[in-house]
């Protein structure tokens, strides 16, 4: 184990910058052999060209997806967070400056723009920059209280793991952000940021890819235990996922179940953030429909109408939300990679007191 951290003279008094948390990313990614696992607050971060954003996590991942790619091995990464910034207000109300901000730096690090490892990965691979890395959030639903009710939320990602191979766990307070690896935060955010570096010792039979592979006891053991839970699965069937990169744990189980869960979601709530809601003014329509639909409605709360109707092989389905529910599995479901894709830009504007903050308050 190995204690690892990100402090300056301004957040802790010492006479050095030490930015070993930044450098335990990029070492892992770099090092990964098969497959990476990331729970985040936050995942904003830059290319090597990327003259803004300084620090390299983005650029370690693309460096690597892109060598399996000329080895023709097959490697997977796998991201969760958020599906929106836990800060309050909105997208769209007054004071929701600082949650577009996050978007935006956000979205400009996963899919939009030549800044993107997505963007950038596609022009590369095309469409199987897909099956090299993806992004994944976590939603709940139940009854604001008995007979209340059914709504959802996004259950909020705060964990900050990353699991290399099934191997080496990092675990600790940093948010993929990029003062929290230089150490020099502002006071936005946390003064002080410390990991830790797990590399087992002890090892136990598993496989990788379909083939043997030794893997860490507790790194194992810890991916198995978020995963159940994502995906709802029962205690008899954590052993198919033992593998984190075969087409059966990868396609059959996280796949699957994500895209059914986000499809689940969207057919009871209309859940805000989705795919559909491309600009501002589609948002502003949606939210005004269900707030006269429903009487009340808030983009972290979603409320289902007291009957769904749907239509399935042509026929019309009525139905009560509970009832669809019921083939939820766990919390998984996928990121909004679509989401407000038609704004130019997210960040706060000259009206806004965010605007005049400096940039690197938002990443």
């Amino acid at each position: 184990m190995e204690v690892v951290r990100s402090v300056s003279q301004w957040s802790a008094g010492t006479s050095q910058t030490e930015d070993s948390i930044h450098r335990a990313y990029c070492a892992l990614i770099e090092e990964a052999e098969h497959f990476i696992y990331v729970e985040n607050q936050f995942f904003i971060s830059g290319l090597s060209e990327d003259d803004v954003i300084q620090n390299r996590v983005l650029e370690s991942l693309y460096t690597r997806i892109m060598r399996a790619h000329e080895e023709k091995r097959c490697f997977r990464v796998i991201i969760v967070i958020p599906l929106l910034p836990g800060f309050q207000g909105g997208v769209d109300d007054s004071g929701a400056a600082t949650v577009r901000a996050i978007m935006h730096w956000q979205y400009r690090t996963i899919c939009r723009g030549k800044s993107s490892i997505l963007e950038k990965l596609c022009s590369k691979l095309g469409s199987t920059a897909h099956d090299f890395i993806s992004f994944f959030g976590l939603r709940n639903y139940g009854r604001l209280f008995d007979g209340g009710p059914v709504v959802t939320s996004q259950v909020y990602v705060h964990s900050k793991v990353m699991i290399v191979d099934d191997r080496r766990a990092l675990i600790g307070s940093s948010n993929i952000m990029i003062e929290v690896y230089w150490g020099r935060e502002t006071q936005r955010y946390a003064t002080y940021r410390i990991a830790v570096l797990i590399e087992d010792k002890e090892f136990v039979v598993s496989s990788m890819n379909g083939k043997p592979w030794e893997a860490g006891k507790f790194a194992l053991s810890l991916r198995l235990s978020l995963w159940a839970e994502h995906l709802g699965l029962r205690t008899e069937e954590v052993a198919e996922i033992k593998d984190p990169i075969a087409e059966t744990t990868y396609k059959d189980f996280w796949l699957e179940i994500a895209e059914s869960n986000t499809k689940i979601y969207q057919d009871v709530f209309s859940c805000i953030p989705n795919d559909t809601i491309k600009s501002r003014s589609t948002l502003r329509q949606s939210m005004s429909h269900w707030k006269q639909k429903l009487r009340h409605t808030t983009i972290d709360l979603g409320v289902a109408p007291d009957k769904i109707e749907f239509y399935q092989n042509g026929e019309r389905i009525v139905m009560e939300p509970m009832t669809k529910l019921k083939s939820i599995r766990g919390h998984l479901v996928s990121f909004p990679l679509e989401f407000m894709s038609q704004e130019d830009d997210l960040r706060p504007m000259f009206i806004e007191g965010e605007f005049y903050a400096s940039p690197q308050v938002f990443h």
